[in-house]
């Protein structure tokens, strides 16, 4: 049997003191003359023909992937749009560089030191209608893992302002710690007159494994002896960047120069998808100026949702354990996960869902596999996996999200404010498993919080639909006109929400494929797709 370690320490206390001394400062009010000739960077939609990304993809000597946005995202709800705008705010980074962690401190004396300084690159989106007198709601866009603040793959672009922009909400959208590629990478405005403009994309990735490759991610994960912990302080110091983007708000964002606020700081909101609502629950937990939220498909922790995800499990788990010494790699590892082929590497865990729920598993030497609590642990070597997730696990919950969801609504922490919440997620997600999002909802008591869109009624209708659900609310510019219905009446309910000051909470359409709040008990199965 395996020991379990226990802690006087706080999973929050770090980032509270973080954004204590964040709010303790007065932040320089935010550029936006980013033009690589001092041009400032704020155009109207409709002057905009094109915006063309050159990806920073590898290092010595830089190498570039160029890459067009699709502008259509920003046209589904015509005329919603009024103006986008590309800025740049200070923020402090609490990273030691390289090893990308934050310097471990007592969480009831400790101090968190300031390492240095980044700067912030950030997309905003306006809407068309007046601007109100205090300046427009504006709701903070967190994007999930692997994508940028210009998107990635099949959300490339804007895929969430229009519909934002149509209640009259701006959104604005910043770089996670190691996304973006690299930092010599730039944005062009093409314009229907005048010359292009060219500026910082504000990539926040690294060639971190010398390679002279910069992915998508590279950067956001720990290294050397402390690569146990993974992105737990990339998503930590998001969450700080995030704190002094509100105190940029309280400042005062000003678009044209005038001296007035464009963005109202008394209406501040934030929704994030998949990693965006991880590091988000702990943003909206610790941060009390920000009125409401919605995190759609957020899970925890991550070790857990990784090993559960057969896009995840090969490169994040089984590359873990196959790079300790001696490897853990065993054998007969796990090949199908509820009717899903994962990657090698490959290995088995030998661990059970919650509640006596079963596992379905096929492994490489051909037998299928029932795994259901109480487990007898009859796998060679999966003890000595099964305490790598514990200790990983643990070392991870300043970064959970798990740990940040009581203090949404049953806990709250000294000072802040009960949020008004709703959770999103989809039955089947292939990428953040449905009992890891469960896990934050039972944490936090916030089943009633939550909308369950039942991706398979949907898809049982319309098997063009893809069979991992995981991007259903951003699937606006799909190609499928069920999938990108679905997406917008996602968007609408967290639209209505915010418009709402966290008031109303809508049953989206099509209806029959929602369940506001879900209905019965949480799912704790994973309910994949084959």
């Amino acid at each position: 049997m395996t020991a379990s370690f226990v802690t006087t320490e706080s999973a929050t206390a770090v980032l509270e003191k973080i954004r204590d001394q964040v709010h303790a400062a007065t932040p320089a009010p935010a550029d936006f003359n980013l033009g690589s000739g001092g041009e400032r960077t704020v155009f109207n939609r409709a002057d905009v023909t094109g915006i063309h990304w050159e990806q920073q993809t590898g290092d010595n000597p830089p190498s570039f992937t160029p890459t067009d946005l699709n502008l259509s995202v920003l046209d589904i709800i015509p005329g919603a749009v009024g103006q986008l705008a590309f800025g740049k705010y200070l923020s402090p980074d609490y990273e030691v560089h390289p090893g990308e962690y934050i310097p471990a401190v007592g969480t009831y004396t400790g101090t968190p030191a300031v390492q240095g300084t980044n700067e912030i690159y950030f997309n905003l989106v306006l809407p068309s209608c007046p601007k109100p007198a205090n300046g427009w709601p504006v709701a903070l866009f967190g994007p999930g893992g692997g994508v940028s603040k210009q998107g990635l793959g099949v959300i490339i672009g804007f895929p969430v302002a229009a519909t934002m922009a149509e209640h009259g909400i701006a959104t604005i959208t910043i770089n996670v710690v190691g996304h973006g590629f690299g930092p010599l990478g730039t944005i062009t405005i093409n314009q229907t007159m005048g010359t292009p403009v060219t500026f910082s994309a504000g990539g926040r990735g690294i060639d971190q494994n010398g390679d002279h490759v910069i992915g998508n991610t590279e950067g956001q994960s720990a290294s050397g002896s402390d690569t146990i912990i993974s992105n737990r302080d990339a998503q930590r110091q998001t969450v700080a960047d995030l704190i002094q983007l509100v105190r940029v708000i309280e400042v005062g964002i000003d678009l044209d120069g005038t001296g007035s606020r464009d963005l109202d700081p008394s209406r501040i909101y934030y929704f994030g998808q998949s990693m965006g609502g991880m590091y988000g629950t702990a943003f909206l937990t610790v941060e009390p100026i920000v009125r409401a939220g919605v995190p759609n498909v957020p899970g925890g922790p991550v070790v857990e949702w990784t090993r559960l995800s057969f896009f995840f499990r090969s490169d994040y788990v089984g590359s873990a354990l196959r790079s300790r010494i001696p490897s853990l790699i065993n054998s007969p590892g796990v090949t199908v996960i509820d009717g899903v082929s994962v990657n090698s590497p490959l290995f088995n865990e030998n661990l059970p869902l919650r509640d006596g729920v079963p596992l379905l598993l096929r492994l490489a030497s051909g037998i299928s596999r029932e795994i259901k609590s109480p487990v007898v642990n009859d796998i060679a070597g999966s003890m000595a996996i099964q305490e790598v997730i514990e200790n990983t696990e643990w070392v991870s919950q300043s970064g959970n999200p798990v740990a940040y969801a009581p203090h949404l609504r049953k806990e709250p922490l000294a000072g802040i404010p009960i949020k008004p919440v709703i959770f999103q997620f989809a039955k089947g997600d292939q990428i953040v498993p449905n009992p890891t999002t469960t896990a934050m909802l039972r944490a936090g008591d916030l089943g009633d919080r939550a909308t369950y869109y039942r991706h398979d009624l949907a898809y049982a209708e319309n098997r063009a639909l893809p069979k991992n659900p995981h991007l259903f609310m951003t699937s606006v510019a799909s190609g499928i006109s069920l999938y990108a219905a679905i997406a917008r009446g996602a968007q609408e309910q967290i639209a209505t929400f915010f418009a709402s000051d966290g008031r109303d909470v809508i049953h989206p359409e099509p209806a029959k494929y929602f369940e506001t709040p879900i209905q019965g008990p949480l799912p704790e199965d994973l309910n994949y797709i084959p």
